[in-house]
């Protein structure tokens, strides 16, 4: 039986559209087409991740190697963080689910700053039992030592708890410790997902 509900931040709770947010800033989808690979798929931002660098360090280490982009990239280091808002509807399928009496705990590859920043802006992080945070912790997804930790500070057991995350490849580590998953995609219904659970919500 689930017990424990495991929510991934990025697409599942908070939105996260990178190259939707920049068209903000320019109508150049080209530019927009290669700008986002280049940040969001480096070793820069993979270190952000892991936090062993800041998000000032990152800009400096950015501006080194594109200076041709620096007022961009200044720009865009600058207000990024503002396309995390909430997504409503699964944020209401949240707080259901403490309603009913599931455990909620996020698992999460995600910046220390921006964590913060996001904590101070809206008041959602109350609805949990227990937070990874990878900023914090050194380790990312899909490094098993993530899940671990996760389930071993708040005592949990895999086969009482369910992983939701919108990368495929980070719910394999989960399902191999045997937690049930739910890949959330743009056109999921979260709540039809976990009726398959048999959690009636």
């Amino acid at each position: 039986m689930i017990k424990n509900i495991i929510f991934d931040l990025g697409n599942v709770l908070l939105k996260f559209q990178p190259s939707e947010f920049l068209l903000r800033f320019t109508d150049d989808v080209e530019y927009i087409d290669q700008f986002v690979p280049k940040i969001f798929r480096s070793r820069v931002w993979m270190e952000l991740d892991r936090g062993i660098i800041s998000l000032e360090n990152a800009k400096s280490n950015f501006i080194s190697k594109y200076p041709e982009e620096k007022d961009f990239l200044t720009h865009f280091f600058n207000h990024w963080m503002e396309m995390l808002t909430p997504i409503e509807k699964n944020i209401k399928v949240l707080k259901e689910l403490r309603n009913l009496g599931y455990k909620t705990y996020i698992l999460s590859n995600f910046i220390k700053e921006t964590f913060t920043f996001i904590g101070k802006k809206y008041n959602i992080f109350s609805l949990f039992d227990g937070q990874i945070i990878s900023g914090f912790e050194k380790t990312i997804k899909p490094e098993k030592a993530i899940y671990e930790t996760l389930l071993s500070r708040y005592h949990l057991l895999p086969e009482e708890s369910l992983f939701i995350d919108d990368v495929l490849f980070f719910l394999k580590p989960a399902k191999k410790l045997g937690m049930k998953t739910i890949w959330n995609q743009p056109e999921t219904d979260l709540r039809e997902e976990l009726r398959k659970f048999d959690i009636l919500i």
